[in-house]
C-alpha cells in the first residue's frame, strides 16, 4: 500500500464550531474594598444558575494594580506577584475544592522545574513582574511607584483540561489570602505600605446554543464529570541539631500521584528572598512510606557533600523530570540552574549567587502517560486512604539555620455536577 503526505490531502478541512459565543467578563472581589494591603484576603464569587454557560479557566486571569507606599524601592521575589499569595481556596457550595497553604513555596518550585529564564525576563515579567534572578520587577517609591499585574491560576484544579460548568446551583467562591511583605518582597515594606488596587478576575464563558447543550447534556449521561489536578500541603520543622526527619505527612486520597518537597529557612528576612530561596543542605537519601510500603524501594540518593558542584543534586533532579515527564525531552525549558543552582547548600538569599533552586519531585504514578494540569491522563497514583504516610529524610551533617519542610502531595479529584439536581459531589 502506497501513501502521501497530508500536505497533499485537499479533502480534509477543520469541522465549523457548534453554535455558541464567548463572553469576557470582569468579576470584582466580593469583599470590594477599594484596595487591599498584604496579609489580607481577595474573595471572588462566581456566578451559578446561568443557562448553557461554561467557563473556561485556562483563558481567565487575576489583574491588580500593586502601588508601593514606602521611602525605598521593592522588589518581587523571581516568581513575580503570584508568589505573594501564601494560600487558595475554593469553595463550592458548602464544600471545600480546593485548599493550599504555601500556595506560594509550590509555585516558585513549580516555576523552576518548567519554565526558561527567557520566559521569566519576557513574558513572566511583562505579565506579573517576574524575573530570571532571585528577584524580579522593582517597584520605584518616587514616580511609576505602581505595577500592574496579571495572572492565570495555575496549580489549582480550575486548569482541568475541561470548561467548568456554571449551570449549577452552587457558586464557586475563590479566596486568595496573601502574605506578609517580609515573607514575600525584597525591601522594608511593611504590610500597610504596599497596596493592590483595581483587582478584577476576567473570564471567558463559553454560551451554548440550546441544541448544542442539549447534546452535550444527552452525551454526559445525566452527570458532568471532571477529572481534576490538586494539591495537599503538611509542614514539618528540621532544627540545625538534626541530622534526619521523620513527618508523618497525614494525606489522605485516593490517588497520590507525586511529591513535592521544598527545605526552606525558617526565619525570613526583608531584604533577602525568602519563598524562593530553597535550600539543598546535606541531604544523603530521603523515601516515603505508605502503609508500610517503601516508595521507592531503592532509596533516591545525594552526594551529601559541603561542595556546591561536583554533581550534587543530579539523582533527585533526574527524579524530578521523570516525575516531570521530561527526562528525556532535551526541549524542555527550566531554570533551575537560575541564581546560586540546584546544588547550594542553604543560601542566605541576600543575592543571586546565595539564592538555592533545590527541590524533590518524586513521581508515584504506577503507569507513566503524558499528563500534567491540562492532560491528567491514567488515575494511576498511590491509594493512601486510610494508610499512615511518612516521610524520610536523612542528612550527612546538621544545618547551620533551622529550616522548614514544606511537602505538597498532587493527587487527582473528581467532580460530578448532577443534571437532575444542578448540585456537585466532589471526591478525593
Amino acid at each position: 500500500m502506497s501513501a502521501s503526505t497530508k500536505r497533499l490531502d485537499y479533502n480534509s478541512v477543520p469541522p465549523r464550531a457548534t453554535s455558541s459565543r464567548a463572553i469576557r467578563n470582569e468579576i470584582v472581589p466580593t469583599n470590594s474594598q477599594g484596595s487591599y494591603t498584604m496579609n489580607s484576603q481577595i474573595i471572588f464569587d462566581l456566578p451559578a444558575n446561568l443557562n448553557n454557560t461554561f467557563c473556561d479557566f485556562q483563558s481567565s486571569y487575576v489583574k491588580a494594580t500593586v502601588t508601593n507606599g514606602d521611602g525605598a524601592d521593592i522588589k518581587f521575589h523571581g516568581g513575580g506577584f503570584p508568589t505573594c499569595i501564601k494560600q487558595i481556596v475554593l469553595e463550592l457550595g458548602g464544600q471545600t475544592l480546593f485548599s493550599c497553604d504555601n500556595w506560594n513555596t509550590l509555585y516558585e518550585m513549580m516555576l523552576s522545574l518548567d519554565t526558561s529564564a527567557s520566559f521569566r525576563n519576557n513574558a513572566g515579567q511583562r505579565l506579573f513582574g517576574a524575573g530570571g534572578d532571585f528577584d524580579g520587577a522593582t517597584i520605584a517609591h518616587t514616580t511609576n511607584n505602581s505595577r500592574d499585574v496579571c495572572f492565570p491560576l495555575v496549580l489549582t484544579p480550575l486548569m482541568a483540561n475541561r470548561y467548568f460548568p456554571l449551570i449549577g446551583r452552587d457558586r464557586l467562591r475563590i479566596r486568595l489570602l496573601l502574605d506578609t511583605s517580609a515573607r514575600s518582597l525584597l525591601g522594608a515594606a511593611t504590610d500597610a505600605e504596599v497596596t493592590i488596587s483595581n483587582v478584577s478576575l476576567v473570564t471567558y464563558s463559553l454560551e451554548l446554543g440550546n441544541d448544542v447543550m442539549a447534546m452535550v447534556a444527552a452525551n454526559s449521561g445525566g452527570q458532568m464529570k471532571i477529572a481534576m489536578p490538586s494539591y495537599q500541603h503538611h509542614q514539618a520543622s528540621l532544627s540545625n541539631s538534626a541530622t534526619s526527619l521523620v513527618a508523618t505527612l497525614g494525606f489522605s486520597m485516593s490517588s497520590l500521584n507525586r511529591i513535592l518537597i521544598a527545605q526552606t529557612r525558617q526565619t525570613a528576612v526583608a531584604a533577602n528572598n525568602h519563598i524562593g530561596n530553597r535550600s539543598r543542605l546535606r541531604l544523603n537519601r530521603f523515601f516515603v512510606t505508605i502503609g508500610g510500603v517503601k516508595y521507592p524501594m531503592r532509596d533516591v540518593q545525594d552526594v551529601g557533600v559541603a561542595a556546591t558542584t561536583t554533581g550534587a543534586g543530579a539523582e533527585p533532579f533526574a527524579e524530578a523530570l521523570i516525575s516531570q515527564r521530561a527526562l528525556c525531552a532535551w526541549t524542555h525549558d527550566s531554570s533551575i540552574q537560575a541564581d546560586g543552582g540546584f546544588a547550594i547548600l542553604e543560601g542566605a538569599g541576600n543575592t543571586s549567587a546565595a539564592t538555592g533552586s533545590f527541590l524533590i519531585d518524586l513521581d508515584l504514578e504506577s503507569q507513566r502517560v503524558a499528563g500534567g494540569e491540562s492532560s491528567l491522563g491514567l488515575v494511576a497514583g498511590v491509594n493512601c486512604i486510610g494508610q499512615v504516610v511518612q516521610l524520610t529524610m536523612e542528612y550527612a551533617a546538621v544545618a547551620t539555620n533551622n529550616h522548614v519542610v514544606d511537602v505538597f502531595g498532587e493527587h487527582t479529584i473528581l467532580c460530578s455536577l448532577d443534571l437532575n439536581t444542578l448540585t456537585w459531589q466532589i471526591a478525593i
